[in-house]
């Protein structure tokens, strides 16, 4: 007859001995990393290049942390659905939640002189592209370029440099905007969105937190030609008058 002390005796020594596996192999994990955190900063590359690395190592990280918690989980979005955000699927992707949320956001997390929303700043990098002669594609893009932070939130530029993790995870979801919407977007697309966002930021941060701080860049379109009483219907219009139809 099997005596139950030995029984439990044994099941406390397997898992002892699964704990001190465990934290051997971080401790591998820990020093691994190390080197190759030096590895990635030594490497002669360039500074976009070594970001790619490290945001590539970080997502790595986190797919494998995600594993041993059963994978990435799910959010509820307004429109009563679901989404993974760090393993998107085209078809859980809708205008009226990326609306919604964007209207709701505050960009600056908050820090403005106001709120300001970062439905209304994709709206206004939207009509700047166009008003510099942008492709159809790329005033779609303009509109959606910040479409993942629906699903992420709004981190602030500085503090998202610090997170390799999410910035991957960020252009991952990207990437599956342009399939959810069906953009084909060129090259000098993509660097025109990129210039107007970064102009529109400027511009933006000269009204927030004044021009003795930051240089406001000239703009072809202003905040206060645009008419919107609501951001999120704005946003809407917009969408509807460059054809970008929602997916749900």
């Amino acid at each position: 007859m099997t005596d139950p002390t030995e029984s439990r005796t044994h099941s406390r020594t397997g898992t002892d001995a699964d704990t001190e596996s465990l934290e051997r192999a971080l401790e591998r994990l820990e020093v691994n990393f190390e080197v190759l955190s030096q590895s990635l900063t030594a490497a002669d590359v360039s500074a976009d290049d070594q970001r790619h690395l490290f945001e590539s190592v970080a997502g790595a990280v986190q797919d494998a942390f995600a594993e041993t918690a059963g994978g990435h989980w799910e959010i509820n979005t307004h429109s009563g659905g679901q989404i993974t955000p760090f393993e998107p699927d085209p078809d859980a992707i809708a205008l009226v939640d990326i609306a919604h949320a964007l209207s709701n956001l505050s960009r600056f997390a908050g820090q403005g002189t106001h709120f300001y929303s970062v439905a209304r700043h994709a709206i206004h990098v939207s009509h700047e592209v166009a008003a510099r002669d942008g492709s159809l594609e790329a005033q779609r893009w303009g509109l959606l370029h910040d479409a993942s932070e629906a699903y992420f939130a709004d981190v602030p530029a500085p503090v998202k440099r610090s997170l390799p993790g999410y910035t991957h995870a960020e252009k991952r979801f990207q990437e599956t905007v342009k399939t959810a919407f069906d953009l084909s977007l060129e090259p000098d697309d993509v660097r025109l969105v990129d210039a107007v966002d970064s102009a529109v930021g400027r511009f933006e941060l000269a009204t927030h937190f004044g021009e003795s701080q930051f240089d406001r860049p000239a703009l072809a379109v202003k905040p206060a030609d645009l008419e919107w009483d609501d951001a999120k219907t704005a946003f809407l219009e917009r969408a509807q008058g460059l054809n970008i139809e929602d997916t749900r």
